[in-house]
């Protein structure tokens, strides 16, 4: 039995991290007794061409929502090639019935078990689940050999702008995943379906796992892509610990929500390699937080960025404009919290409601759901689904538009002045914004001013 897993898709902006789903299905495939490839058409592959070439007796499709277009589009290649085809992941998972009209067999939540008894059980059609895996230690690590990894360790050359903020420039990164699901229920997110506990690899395996990914690919830089890699701190303290005593001199960065750091913590992150923190701010209004269930105040906010900069690791985040029921006001005090704070990173959202999540059962309850829309158009910023009619989105994007240029001039001013003015000689368009912005932050000027000498008379590049 040979199976070809495959991760569709074109958009390069989803291809920063390597297909860790994937990699971990083929590697609990494999200690099975399974023949099996990864096809990658993020990573640049041609599916058909793949398929053409390996022949495989089944074809496994994962897909998040904004790529689930592209995943029945690699489904019919497969179906038209007399493949039996299946899919899962988070949006097969939530939209079974629809994804079962282009695949014949669709998995709902996690796919080991369930993979390997359509295998063992000659499962031709339907839709199935099974089971989650309590210990995680039992999977393998993800088949990185299976993947591009070439392509992915080169992620920050290939999108210097993403939130892999603290990988220096050039250098080799790769993403682990140590754990799964989330002990929180904010409204905008997909665990609040999936009826899971959390749980976590052992502190042994995930320092094995990143020293041999040192050893194999060269890498120089790690980031957790779990949800949260500081709401367990007893593991992350051994974590620590161990990559302290085994010297790996890997920097790495992860995500965490701002109340579950504190300075112990962050001081031995940091001399663990620790140089980033990724937090979901998500509001400078304290009325939206309520509202997305975040249970974060924002004070909390003010004090995890000023926690991080005390420790000497980059505070990043993301915020969420367009909530249900949020006012311009509320938008305007997101803004705020933006421009005050010692914040050089962050990424701005629109509120999307992916399916099976709380935010679109809310926007179905209140008649917002247009009566078509295209799920490639579920990525932060084109939403199709308006969850606050009352700001005018025009207003809404300008807005925007003016906090990723203040975070652009102070992200590029902390690297290099000289390039930042360079830039804004290009776009004059932007001049008068940045004005305004610089005017707004007086503490920004003095920085960027100081900065600006300082690099002049070191006759820094």
């Amino acid at each position: 039995m040979k199976i070809a897993l495959i991760n569709p898709g074109t958009d390069p902006k989803y291809a920063v991290q390597e297909p860790l789903n994937l990699g971990f299905l083929a590697s609990f495939l494999q200690a099975n007794g399974v023949d099996v490839i990864i096809i990658d058409e993020l990573a640049g592959q041609d599916i058909a061409r793949e398929l053409e070439l390996y022949k495989p007796d089944i074809a496994g499709l994962t897909a998040t929502t904004p790529l689930a277009d592209d995943a029945y589009r690699a489904a019919g290649i497969c179906r038209e090639m007399g493949i039996l085809t299946v899919m899962g992941g988070v949006h097969a998972s939530v939209m079974p019935d629809e994804a079962l009209k282009h695949v014949n067999v669709v998995v709902k939540g996690e796919g080991e078990t369930a993979l390997l008894d359509i295998i063992r059980d000659d499962i031709r059609g339907g839709i199935i689940s099974r089971p989650y895996i309590k210990d995680i230690d039992s999977i393998p690590p993800p088949a990185r050999h299976l993947l591009q990894m070439d392509f992915y360790v080169r992620s920050k050359s290939r999108t210097p702008h993403s939130y892999l903020y603290f990988v220096p420039a050039g250098a080799k990164t790769a993403s682990v995943l140590t754990s799964r699901g989330c002990p929180y229920s904010c409204i905008y997110c997909h665990n609040t379906w999936r009826g899971t506990p959390t749980r976590y690899n052992s502190p042994e395996r995930v320092v094995s796992e990143i020293a041999n990914i040192k050893k194999d690919y060269g890498v120089e830089t790690i980031f957790f892509i779990e949800d949260n890699l500081f709401v367990n701190k007893k593991r992350l303290r051994a974590i620590c610990e161990l990559m302290i005593e085994e010297n790996l001199n890997v920097l790495w960065g992860g995500n965490s929500r701002v109340d579950n750091i504190d300075p112990e913590i962050l001081a031995l992150a940091k001399k663990a390699g620790c140089r980033q923190i990724t937090f979901g701010f998500e509001s400078g209004s304290q009325r939206v937080l309520d509202i997305l269930k975040k249970k974060t105040t924002v004070l909390q906010n003010k004090q995890a960025i000023e926690l991080c900069n005390e420790a000497g690791i980059i505070p990043q985040g993301t915020f969420i404009v367009g909530s249900p029921m949020e006012t311009l006001e509320d938008v305007r005090l997101t803004m705020k919290f933006i421009e005050d704070s010692n914040i050089e990173s962050a990424g701005i959202c629109i509120a999307t409601p992916y399916p099976g999540t709380q935010l679109w059962d809310w926007a179905k309850e209140n008649n917002l759901m247009p009566e078509t829309y295209a799920w490639r158009d579920f990525d932060y910023l084109n939403t199709p689904i308006n969850l606050s009619p009352a700001i005018p989105k025009k207003e809404l994007m300008a807005l925007i538009e003016k906090v990723n240029i203040l975070l652009a001039i102070r992200q590029k001013g902390r690297v290099n002045v000289l390039s930042a003015i360079k830039d804004i000689v290009k776009e004059p368009s932007k001049v008068f914004t940045i004005l305004e912005s610089l005017i707004r932050n007086p503490r920004l000027a003095v920085n960027l001013t100081k900065r600006f000498i300082a690099q002049v008379f070191s006759h820094r590049p």
